[in-house]
């Protein structure tokens, strides 16, 4: 019997009616295993097992009901397992979701019938003052304040200095990443299939810096020179820095998503984008 995780947005999923169904549809199909923050939402002898970042590599994938925030947050929640993610979206955009709400009954049958891919997605490593973090989508430095006008970034690839950025902030971006908050600043889409590292400099005082893609094997240093910068990880809130040194490079490990041959990221973004 395949083993099927469910996590969810509450805020998303009002009264959880969504999740509700899906559980529905898997129970007795599957043995289910349930995120904590579900369970007030369920009868007190619901019989589930509880989903943990522990057990989550036993399971074939795990179910998760929102937008592309949703995904993020339980990725992380789960200690950015490799165990496949299979996204329904029920936010706005959903490039990392493999179904929209008012098609999840077809595809997730396809899921337990095994008819469906796996794709690998690069996640990106930084380090800052000792301390790690893991993205998915990005790592965002931009300027705290708008009185504190632009900052001054030194940018090295392998220790050889690449650009000297005066602008508002930079994207330090995976592939998947690329179509978030880098395709609003202009970056290209890239698809998640390739292994690489975009920069994309946001709105800098110069028209000759543009988005470069760094190759997989190359480490990436972040010098801010000068001003006070917000850290954003995947949209998270991470710290304030001033004269801080960033380290950047693609993690050992990877995401694993669940996509469908009829709905793949190309279809995602044709539907979404056009």
């Amino acid at each position: 019997m395949k083993k099927v995780g469910i996590m969810a947005n509450p805020r998303r999923d009002i009264d959880l009616e969504y999740t509700k169904n899906v559980i529905g549809f898997l129970q007795n199909k599957v043995k289910i295993y349930i995120e904590e923050e579900i369970v007030p939402f369920l009868a007190p002898n619901h019989g589930f097992e509880l989903l943990t970042a522990q057990n989550a590599e036993e399971l074939d994938f795990v179910v998760i009901l929102g937008g592309d925030g949703t995904i993020l947050d339980s990725l992380a929640l789960l200690n950015y397992s490799s165990v496949p993610l299979l996204g329904i979206n029920l936010g706005r955009l959903g490039f990392l979701a493999a179904a929209e709400r008012y098609e999840w009954q077809y595809y997730l049958d396809l899921a337990l019938k095994g008819a469906y891919q796996l794709e690998s997605r690069s996640l990106l490593a930084m380090e800052h003052m000792g301390n790690k973090r893991i993205a998915l989508n990005d790592v965002v430095l931009f300027r705290a304040s708008e009185e504190g006008g632009v900052i001054s970034l030194d940018v090295y690839i392998d220790n050889v200095l690449l650009a000297e950025y005066y602008a508002d902030g930079i994207i330090i971006s995976t592939p998947t990443g690329s179509t978030a908050y880098s395709l609003a600043a202009g970056g290209p889409i890239i698809s998640p299939k390739a292994e690489a590292i975009l920069l994309n400099p946001i709105n800098p005082h110069s028209l000759s810096n543009r988005a470069i893609v760094i190759g997989p094997d190359e480490k990436i240093k972040v010098i801010l020179k000068k001003g006070s910068a917000d850290v954003r990880s995947d949209g998270d809130f991470y710290t304030k820095a001033t004269d801080s040194v960033f380290s950047f490079s693609l993690h050992e490990t990877k995401a694993r998503f669940v996509v469908f041959e009829t709905h793949n990221f190309y279809h995602n973004v044709y539907k979404k984008i056009r």
